[in-house]
C-alpha cells in the first residue's frame, strides 16, 4: 500500500490501489501552490486515509482559475502540501495526491502522467510527456 508524508513526517497517509489517473498540471494555481507545475495522482477518497498527524493538518480554501472550489491540505508544522480536493465533477469523491509526497522513490517511475493539463501555461523549455494527452484545461 503506497504511503506518503510531509517533509517533517508529522502528517502521514496511505492509499490503496492504482490511481485513477496521473497528471501534470501547469495551471497558475499549481504554480503558486508547488512553486512549479505539479504531478498529481487521483485517488478515490475511500482508498485514501491519514495515518498520522491529523492535528497538524491544515486546510486552505480557494477558487481555482477554472472556477472550481479547491481545498488544499498541508502540514501546519512544515508547510508541505500533501493533497487537494475539489468540487469539479471530474474530481468529486477523489483526493488529488501530490506525487512528490509519496515516500517510495520508485513512485516517481509509477507516477508517469497519462495527461498534462493547462499545457498553454507550461514553461516553453518544458517538453510535453510522450504519450500523455495534452489538454488546454482539465478536459
Amino acid at each position: 500500500m503506497p504511503s506518503g508524508s510531509c517533509l517533517c513526517h508529522a502528517v502521514k497517509y496511505q492509499y490503496k490501489g492504482e490511481p485513477i489517473s496521473k497528471a501534470i498540471c501547469h495551471c497558475q494555481t499549481c504554480h503558486k501552490l508547488s512553486s512549479s507545475s505539479s504531478v498529481n495522482l487521483l485517488v478515490p477518497t475511500d482508498h485514501f486515509r491519514l495515518t498520522a498527524g491529523k492535528p497538524q493538518l491544515k486546510e486552505y480554501h480557494l477558487t481555482h482559475e477554472s472556477g472550481m472550489h479547491m481545498t488544499t491540505h498541508f502540514c501546519g508544522e512544515c508547510g508541505s502540501l500533501l493533497y487537494k480536493t475539489a468540487d469539479k465533477p471530474e474530481f468529486a469523491g477523489d483526493v488529488i495526491v501530490l506525487a512528490g509526497t509519496v515516500d517510495d522513490p520508485q513512485a516517481w517511475d509509477e507516477a508517469k502522467p497519462d495527461a498534462e493539463f493547462f499545457v498553454g501555461e507550461r514553461a516553453s523549455w518544458w517538453k510535453g510527456v510522450g504519450g500523455a494527452r495534452q489538454l488546454s484545461g482539465f478536459t
